[in-house]
């Protein structure tokens, strides 16, 4: 497989590599690395406190709450064993 290139300005410029995000190699809580931890807790929790009855699967709130999917099963399964947060049988989180 080739590595992308953009297009050179001009024939005498070298084509320029795009490589995938750096977002991974930076440390959460800083600003390049996205919000704490504890950030994403409060705004998980308003989400679920501030819509009754609203339920999402694990890709629509890693989606709605701009995480990654694991990064996302990972804060959601501890709300879920804090008993803030409930897993269905069909996998959705709803509120507890």
């Amino acid at each position: 497989m080739q590595t992308p290139r953009a297009a050179p300005i001009d024939a005498e410029e070298p084509y320029l590599y795009i490589g995938p995000s750096e977002r991974r190699s930076r440390s959460r809580g800083t600003p390049e690395g996205g919000p704490p931890r504890t950030a994403l807790v409060t705004m998980i929790l308003g989400t679920f406190s501030e819509m009754p009855g609203f339920s999402v699967h694990l890709p629509q709130a890693a989606r709605l709450f701009g995480m990654r999917p694991d990064a996302c099963r990972v804060v959601l399964d501890d709300l879920v064993a804090a008993r803030r947060v409930r897993r269905l049988g069909d996998g959705r989180y709803t509120s507890a």
